[in-house]
């Protein structure tokens, strides 16, 4: 039996104020651990947002009778004690290799030392269906990003914290309508004027043809001036974008949830939607200009003291 290679990529630095960079976690040779049954894996350790992490991987975990393929985010601080927690933002990933549509989860949990957090699962039977991506030519590939993390209380902090979710009364949405002329002619990032939503200043910008999104139009939405926001604050936003369907009114919208602050300013889709499907015939193009419509609420204002 030939054993599975655990493939990590080099762990990358990262700089106070950057967006985290995503760990990928490749298993070739899967069927092996398919072989074993139920067990747990574990990933090398990566270093993100100024802590230790691995990625634990449950082959078998069932659920209500149901057989599930888990993905958890552990720490990997020895140094961390029952008197240290961290609180993490952060996402996980399964990759889906012929699609791109790849299974994640976002949220957010308390660590302590050698503790792991929510779990991102997917059903043993689709993780083995060649439709579905997940495992191609005996290789998976998992991953985790973490978005923000920081230590809540230590040996010097015996009171502990106090994180305050303020929710805001008033949801109306913002809508905001931005048209953009020569997409396919623009080889730079678009980045639209400034509008009001929620009490803040936004923008929303659009990556039509850039090398790093190869195939893909990604869209982002950005908090203007997020280095005002005071530290550890963050807003607690509900946001979406919807490409327009001029011809079909069949229109293509992504709806998502963030918390926004001066270290993470700008969250969106990387593979917002495919150029292949941006054919004459679906109208998000027409005489080459597409229209974007992005809707904001603000839903409150998260703090940690």
């Amino acid at each position: 039996m030939v054993s599975p290679k655990y493939v990590n990529p080099k762990e990358v630095g990262e700089k106070v104020g950057e967006r985290a960079v995503p760990f990928k976690w490749m298993i070739d040779g899967f069927s092996t651990i398919a072989n074993r049954g139920a067990d747990t894996y574990y990933s090398g350790s990566f270093t993100a947002c100024g802590f230790n992490w691995k990625l634990r991987l449950e082959s078998v975990l069932e659920v209500d009778g149901a057989k599930y393929l888990g993905l958890y985010l552990s720490n990997d601080d020895d140094a961390a004690s029952k008197n240290s927690e961290i609180k993490a933002i952060y996402k996980l990933f399964m990759y889906d290799q012929l699609h791109g549509k790849h299974i994640q989860k976002l949220g957010e949990d308390y660590f302590h030392s050698k503790s792991h957090g929510f779990c991102c699962k997917v059903a043993l039977n689709k993780f083995n269906s060649s439709k579905s991506g997940l495992l191609v030519n005996d290789r998976s590939v998992f991953g985790a990003q973490v978005l923000e993390a920081f230590d809540c209380k230590s040996d010097k902090d015996k009171e502990g914290f106090l994180e305050s979710l303020s929710l805001n009364k008033d949801l109306t949405p913002r809508i905001y309508t931005w048209a953009i002329k020569d997409v396919s002619k623009s080889k730079i990032r678009l980045i639209s004027a400034a509008f009001a939503a929620g009490g803040y200043n936004w923008r929303i910008s659009l990556h039509p043809n850039l090398a790093k999104y190869k195939d893909f139009l990604a869209v982002f939405l950005s908090l203007d001036n997020a280095a005002s926001l005071a530290p550890k604050t963050s807003l607690y936003v509900e946001y979406s974008f919807c490409l327009l369907d001029l011809h079909n009114a069949k229109h293509w919208k992504l709806t998502g949830k963030y918390l926004f602050s001066s270290g993470i300013s700008s969250w969106g889709w990387r593979e917002f939607l495919s150029w292949k499907d941006q054919d004459p015939s679906r109208g998000f193009l027409l005489d080459d200009t597409c229209i974007i419509e992005t809707s904001i609420v603000v839903l409150g204002v998260d703090t940690i003291a």
